[in-house]
C-alpha cells in the first residue's frame, strides 16, 4: 500500500494536504456558508464548463473508460471497473443507510436563500453524504495515475478528480463534508484493492489485451 503512495507521491501528498487544508476549513466556516460562497461566484463559462465536466465522475463514464481499457489491457480494465463499482456500492450503502437524512443543498437551504442553479442540471435533493460522482472521480483517477511513471500525468489526474469534486459544490449537488468524504473513500477503495491483487497470481496473468496480437511468420522465425 505505501508503495502505490510512494508512486503517485504527486497525486497522494498534494490531496493529503487538500483534504487537511479543508478540514480544518470546515472547523471556522460551516458546510452552508461554504456552499454560499462558492455559489455566489458563478458565471456563463462557469455553468457550461462544469455542467458538462461534472459528468466524468458519473458511472457511466467510469464504466465505458474500464472497457476501454480492457481492450488493451484485461488486468487493468478489470481494476478500473473494479474501483469504482466497490467504492460506489460503499458511498450507496452509506447514503441510503448510514445517512439517509443528510439532504442536498437545494433541499436544506429552499426558502432560506437564494441558490444560482445551472439550467439542464438535475438537481438532487435528498442522500448527500458522500458524493458518489466524487468517489467515483478519485477511484478511477487514482488507479489511473498508478498505470505510469509520468509526474505530469499524476498531476493531471489528481487535478480532474479535484475539479470534478469542485463541480458537485458549484452545481449545488453537494456540500463540501460530502465531497471530502468522496475523495477519502474513492481513494482509498482504489488503494487497498490495487494493493491486494498487485501479487495476485491468477490476476496478473490477464496483463495482456483482450485480442493479442498474433505474431507474424518473420517474428516466429527469429
Amino acid at each position: 500500500m505505501i508503495g502505490f503512495l510512494q508512486r503517485t507521491k504527486a497525486f497522494s501528498i498534494p490531496l493529503l494536504i487538500l483534504v487537511g487544508i479543508l478540514s480544518v476549513l470546515l472547523i471556522f466556516f460551516n458546510k452552508v456558508e461554504i456552499e454560499l460562497w462558492v455559489n455566489a461566484y458563478n458565471s456563463a463559462p462557469l455553468d457550461f464548463f462544469f455542467r458538462y465536466f461534472t459528468n466524468l465522475g458519473d458511472g457511466i463514464t467510469a464504466f465505458i473508460v474500464s472497457l476501454i481499457f480492457m481492450v488493451f489491457n484485461i488486468k487493468r480494465g478489470l481494476l478500473l471497473l473494479l474501483t469504482f463499482i466497490i467504492s460506489g456500492l460503499f458511498i450507496q450503502y452509506l447514503k441510503i443507510h448510514i445517512f439517509p437524512d443528510i439532504v442536498r443543498p437545494v433541499t436544506l437551504l429552499k426558502g432560506t436563500y437564494v441558490l444560482h442553479l445551472v439550467e439542464g442540471v438535475k438537481m438532487g435533493e435528498i442522500q448527500s453524504f458522500p458524493s458518489g460522482h466524487t468517489g467515483t472521480a478519485f477511484a478511477m483517477f487514482f488507479c489511473l495515475a498508478t498505470f505510469t511513471n509520468k509526474t505530469w500525468l499524476h498531476v493531471s489526474a489528481l487535478v480532474t478528480a479535484v475539479l470534478i469534486g469542485f463541480s458537485r459544490i458549484y452545481l449545488c449537488q453537494h456540500f463540501l463534508p460530502d465531497v471530502i468524504a468522496g475523495a477519502v473513500i474513492g481513494t482509498f477503495t482504489s488503494l487497498v484493492l490495487l494493493t491486494l491483487f498487485e501479487h495476485n497470481k491468477t490476476f496478473m496473468k490477464l496483463n495482456h489485451p483482450i485480442f493479442p496480437r498474433r505474431a507474424s511468420n518473420a517474428e516466429k522465425d527469429t
